[in-house]
């Protein structure tokens, strides 16, 4: 069974520097997902199979903690110089930590998303800044480098590209509240059994 594809990035004008991903020991990454360029995985992340993690047109990324990658996503971020800054520091890309990101969504930088939140299946972000403790439903959009306060609720197919919409939107609602620590909790369990008990995914520390 062949390993995960983990390879730096090819130089290119945009990003010039060559770097490999650093992830963790605790971390699992299925069998055929590609993580490429500047990338940081943090601990007990589980990446699940057939994503594409692309920091080759710009970078760095960070995925935190407890988040789940699960399968057929994309991250990408825009050519050149557009960031999100966290800390002082510029990144592409920066999942705070105890996301989930759900099957064929797209999340593509400059791009933060707080801890807590979940990205919907079919979700399509491109430029934003997400909030802690929110729900993006399953095939929202949210575009156009709107800023999303915490603990805002995105419904299932709605679209967010101005501002005033996004500073108009609902708290999460009460059946919500718990989704997201569910899927997080059962995805830490999931990614460490596969780890143990299957050839299908990989940690560092094997």
């Amino acid at each position: 069974m062949e390993k995960p594809i983990i390879h730096s990035n090819p130089p290119v004008e945009e990003v010039k520097s060559v770097r490999q991903p650093k992830i963790s020991t605790e971390a699992v990454v299925g069998t055929d997902s590609m993580i490429i360029g500047d990338i940081t995985v943090a601990d007990d992340v589980f990446i699940g199979f057939k994503n594409l993690l692309r920091a080759d047109s710009g970078y760095p990324y960070f995925i935190g903690d407890y988040t789940n990658i699960q399968d057929y996503v994309l991250m990408h971020v825009h050519p050149g110089s557009e960031h999100v800054e966290i800390g002082g520091k510029k990144w592409g890309v920066y999942l705070e930590g105890e996301n989930s990101v759900l099957h064929h969504a797209a999340v593509h930088g400059p791009l933060f998303i707080g801890r807590n939140t979940f990205i919907g299946q079919h979700a399509n972000i491109y430029g934003a800044v997400i909030g802690r403790d929110c729900v993006i439903m399953h095939g929202a959009t949210v575009t156009n480098h709107v800023i999303i306060g915490d603990n805002r609720f995105v419904a299932p197919g709605q679209s967010v590209w101005k501002q005033e919409d996004a500073d108009q939107l609902p708290p999460v609602p009460d059946k919500y509240k718990d989704l997201n620590q569910y899927i997080v909790d059962h995805y830490y369990r999931l990614g460490k059994s596969y780890d143990h008990h299957t050839p299908l995914a990989f940690s560092k520390g094997d």
